[in-house]
């Protein structure tokens, strides 16, 4: 069976989700975890190992434009989360950040001179950015909310960010200038931002929770214009399933994200089986990469081709990497279980 994905794009007019080393609540598969059961596929295509942690894990991964080098997050030393930097290729890993709090979520800058990441140093999560070689990071959000998941623009002058609002009590999505972090934009509602790598579509990609039926979250995009968020489009998502962790492809054209078919079933945990699928920016070619019987979450789009992603195959979560089919026709079955009875290719 497939997850019960909806049809076409359109424009519409507490659980710890951060490896349990920070108490940061996030509803891990929407406003309300639920669904109905969903049975796997057996089996998944060749993936390459690409970190190679013997305990702790490492997640968080984010590439450099030109898939040189990866950056991560990392508790294999200690219980606390540093970030880490290694090359694609090799097995050392450079050690970026040392500091008793957690740090995660690194993002590099457009040009690989700085990483943005988010960290609870200062007793809450906050956004900060360094070096691409580690040093001392400069504070750009301050405010006593939770704030995480910092992603650049396409010309390294803003970041965008998730933060939980005490006032909403809702996941708010913002942007800032690096620079003068005191400018600032609420865009919408919505967690985990993804700014296009496109420099001609100021778009961001997020993930936003149902507010009725299922509750679970979707995959949407939404236009940054002038400090406001503009045209959000539900570009996929499923009555049984929930669909998060979104992330373009080098070209802007694709999107990448994390499919889990039996939210009801981890009793608000980790997953203990997901996938990795893609689709089109219009909703169509929707095609899976990773399936099996174990945890594939939180993929990236590297600049090779590849979709890195975090799997715990080996016992210990790493950073594994699979190539995209293409061309793949969808398995049987697939169209019927669309909810608008529409052809997914």
């Amino acid at each position: 069976m497939r997850p019960e994905f909806g049809g076409s794009a359109s424009s519409p007019g507490g659980v710890n989700a951060v490896h349990g080393v920070s108490p940061v609540l996030v509803a891990m598969y929407g406003e309300v975890d639920g669904g109905r059961s969903h049975v796997l596929a057996d089996g998944s295509p060749s993936v390459a190992q690409v970190s190679f942690a013997s305990e702790g894990a490492d997640f968080d991964p984010d590439l450099d434009r030109d898939g040189a080098f990866l950056v991560f997050a990392s508790t294999q030393h200690r219980a606390t989360a540093d970030i880490y930097r290694k090359s694609v290729t090799g097995t050392t890993v450079t050690q970026l950040t040392d500091d008793p709090a957690n740090d995660m979520m690194p993002s590099i800058s457009p040009d690989g001179s700085r990483i943005a990441f988010a960290s609870d140093r200062s007793g809450n999560w906050d956004i900060y950015v360094m070096p691409a070689a580690g040093g001392r990071p400069i504070q750009v959000s301050s405010d006593p909310d939770q704030e995480l998941h910092p992603t650049w623009s396409p010309d390294g002058k803003m970041l965008a960010y998730c933060k939980h609002s005490a006032q909403s009590d809702l996941w708010e999505l913002w942007v800032t200038e690096v620079e003068n972090p005191s400018v600032r934009h609420f865009i919408a509602y919505g967690l985990f931002p993804q700014w296009s790598p496109d420099p001609a579509k100021s778009r961001i990609l997020f993930q936003r929770a149902r507010e009725r039926g299922s509750r679970l979250y979707g995959i949407w995009t939404i236009d940054y214009v002038g400090g406001e968020g503009l045209n959000p489009t539900e570009i996929v998502s499923a009555s049984n399933a929930a669909t998060m962790h979104p992330s373009w492809s080098p070209d802007g054209r694709r999107i990448a994200f994390t499919v889990v078919i039996e939210p009801d079933a981890n009793g608000g945990e980790w997953p203990a089986r997901s996938e990795i699928w893609t689709v089109n920016l219009d909703g169509s070619g929707r095609t899976p990469v990773v399936e099996g019987q174990c945890r594939n979450v939180q993929p990236y789009w590297g600049a090779d081709g590849r979709v890195y992603f975090v799997s715990n195959r080996s016992g210990v979560e790493n950073i594994w990497a699979a190539l995209p089919l293409s061309g793949v026709a969808q398995p049987a079955g697939y169209a019927e279980a669309s909810t608008d009875g529409a052809d997914a290719n």
